[in-house]
């Protein structure tokens, strides 16, 4: 009989790692080439941020009241 080894390759959300992109890396990526002036400006320089965090802020920004 053989026994079931639990497969401990799957990973979890704890477990994943995201990338960091610059201001410069994100405006050239062809994901928000329609957002480039959003980008430009909500984002620092000096600052780098990851994918899902950058379009968290688009959507915020997007869904701001107009004064």
């Amino acid at each position: 009989m053989t026994a079931k080894k639990k497969d401990k390759t799957a990973t979890s959300e704890s477990d994943k790692i995201e990338s960091l992109f610059s201001k410069e890396q994100l405006l050239v990526a062809e994901r928000f080439q329609d957002k480039k002036d959003i980008l430009n400006a909500l984002l620092s320089p000096d600052k780098q941020y990851t994918v899902e965090t950058v379009e968290q802020e688009i959507l915020k920004y997007m869904k701001g009241q107009v004064r």
